[in-house]
């Protein structure tokens, strides 16, 4: 277990056990799922800057400062929020119990996801070739609401040895069916 397990421990009902704790990956990751956003971002950012140099042809200085903004969008896009992920990713820590997984991030304010096993239809482990991994509990659907489009699965990004923590979670939610 990791120095999260203390943390997360507070967390835990009565008779409740931890089975396994540990913090996601910080370093920089690639996934499949993100190479079209990149490849949009690249799009978006070549644009921008064709703009931006189209632009500092003027003899305003306003075409220039209004296509700012979406020179650092399209960086964002493309390449930054690589560094934002592996950012987040350090505030990020993960509990298996007996009884449910707990997903707590603590960047700006903190925020627990609990998922009963009873409640978990299916789980997903993507795993890449150093035994590091994604398990995502449920099926993934975006909700479009008001404020953002967000994913509604409950996942554990960046764990180290994902295969094993994928184990232990059946194991568990086996035993309670």
């Amino acid at each position: 277990m990791a120095n999260s397990g203390a943390a997360l421990q507070q967390e835990l009902d009565a008779g409740e056990r931890m089975l396994w704790s540990g913090r996601a990956l910080p370093d920089l990751r690639f996934e499949s799922g993100n190479l079209l956003h990149s490849l949009f971002g690249f799009v978006f950012l070549g644009i921008s800057i064709a703009s931006l140099l189209a632009a500092g042809k003027e003899s305003s200085v306003f075409p220039v400062l209004w296509t700012i903004p979406f020179v650092v969008v399209g960086l964002y896009v493309s390449v930054g929020h690589f560094f934002w992920s592996a950012f987040c990713r350090r505030y990020t820590e993960y509990a298996v119990t007996n009884q449910r997984v707990i997903v707590r991030r603590s960047l700006l304010s903190r925020t627990t996801q609990s998922i009963e096993y009873r409640k978990i239809r299916t789980i997903t482990l993507t795993e890449k070739s150093d035994g590091s991994g994604t398990i995502q509990f449920g099926e993934s659907r975006a909700d479009d609401t008001a404020d953002a489009i967000t994913s509604s699965a409950t996942r554990m990004e960046a764990v180290a040895d994902a295969r094993l923590v994928y184990n232990i979670i059946r194991k568990a939610s086996q035993r309670l069916a």
